[in-house]
Parts: structure tokens; C-alpha cells; sequence
């Protein structure tokens, strides 16, 4: 082999491990947090406020009750209603989602290893 040869090889391999180890974390989490901001003088709620259910409640009650208050806000269903009323929905859809993320979390962090 050539040294040109080898030194394509190297650097394909520099550059692969690169891609694999530096932008692909990058690339998947790339996705923005939009959190909606808490009204003014009001603290922001626990996820299982949010949710309704109970803070020790298990992954089944959790996605259930996540799945049920997310129906009331789905666009075919408020598609219909005023802008202002539709931004409503959204806020309360992304303040849902927020709180699942949380108590997805709080089970990931409290299971036992």
C-alpha cells in the first residue's frame, strides 16, 4: 500500500469516529425544550398536578391519564374554535408533555437498579 493509500484510510477513520462520537449526540438532541413560561405570581405545577393522578401513581396511570387530558386538546378538535382558544390548547399541550417528560423521569430516577 501506498502512503497515499493509508493516510485516506486513517483519515476516513479519524473522521468517521468523529461523526460517530462528536455530531451524532449533537444531531440527536438537537431538538429545542419549549417550555410555555408560568403565569405571573403563580409557582409552575408538579407534574402530577398536571396530570392528575397521584405522585407515586405507576407507568400505566401515568400514560393514561396522559393520553385522556391530551385528547381534549388534539387540533381536530379545537380546529374550529377562535386563534386565541387554539394557542390556548397548544400551551396546555406542551404543558402536558412537559409534565410526562418529568414523570417519566421521576420513574426512571426512583426505579430501582
Amino acid at each position: 500500500m501506498t502512503l497515499t493509500e493509508w493516510t485516506v484510510i486513517i483519515g476516513g477513520g479519524a473522521l468517521g469516529y468523529w461523526l460517530v462520537a462528536v455530531m451524532w449526540p449533537n444531531l440527536r438532541d438537537a431538538r429545542p425544550v419549549v417550555q410555555p413560561p408560568p403565569m405571573p405570581g403563580e409557582p409552575p405545577a408538579m407534574w402530577h398536578q398536571v396530570l392528575g393522578v397521584a405522585r407515586d401513581a405507576d407507568r400505566t396511570t401515568i400514560e393514561a391519564a396522559y393520553r385522556a387530558r391530551l385528547d381534549e386538546y388534539l387540533p381536530d378538535r379545537v380546529a374550529h374554535l377562535p386563534p386565541d382558544v387554539q394557542a390556548l390548547a397548544r400551551a396546555r399541550t406542551q404543558e402536558l408533555e412537559l409534565a410526562y417528560d418529568a414523570a417519566l423521569r421521576d420513574l426512571e430516577w426512583l426505579r430501582p437498579r
